[in-house]
């Protein structure tokens, strides 16, 4: 079933927009899409903005929760992604950690090639990123960033997710004919 602003408006939990939201982003970005980034992107490209965004921001919320930013780089290095990550950060309005992210990667940005290549000078990651000052400058955005993810509880960023689509329903949605 294709999401509506009708749909999104009448539900009355968070929980349950969330719900909606995730099932329609699933629907849009099947795993077998997810899986060929080719596919991928060009799917995100057909998505309505707030779904585009949501998706954008999905893997950013594990990387801070279960590791940190700077690992998140090292993880996710492709631009697009990173694009995608900043654009979702911005268009849910967590332009806070946008403005983190957007700075974290001007950081990154010279050391690039290393992270896709993994090739670290004989280091390990961690080693590497402590040599390079990537722990030094993320380590404090990282407690701001995990600071509202807590905020968010189990869903951590993503708990903007039903916020944005209460506010901006016809964003989520494709267009009607």
């Amino acid at each position: 079933m294709t999401l509506t602003i009708e749909t999104i408006r009448a539900t009355e939990s968070d929980e349950a927009l969330f719900d909606l939201l995730a099932t329609e982003l699933d629907r849009l970005l099947p795993d077998e899409v997810k899986e060929d980034l080719d596919r991928y992107y060009q799917a995100l490209d057909s998505l309505p903005q707030g779904m585009r965004a949501m998706a954008g921001i999905y893997f950013f919320n594990i990387s801070m929760t279960l590791d940190s930013l700077a690992l998140h780089f090292a993880n996710h290095h492709d631009e697009r992604d990173l694009r995608e990550t900043l654009n979702g950060l911005r268009e849910l309005e967590l332009t806070g950690i946008a403005d983190l992210f957007e700075q974290a990667w001007k950081f990154m940005e010279p050391h690039m090639a290393e992270l896709r290549s993994g090739d670290y000078g004989g280091k390990d990651l961690s080693e590497w990123l402590v040599d390079i000052g990537a722990k030094e400058l993320t380590g404090p955005m990282d407690g701001i960033i995990r600071a509202r993810c807590e905020e968010g509880g189990e869903l951590g960023l993503l708990s903007v997710w039903p916020i944005y689509a209460r506010k901006y329903p016809e964003r989520c949605v494709a267009a009607e004919a």
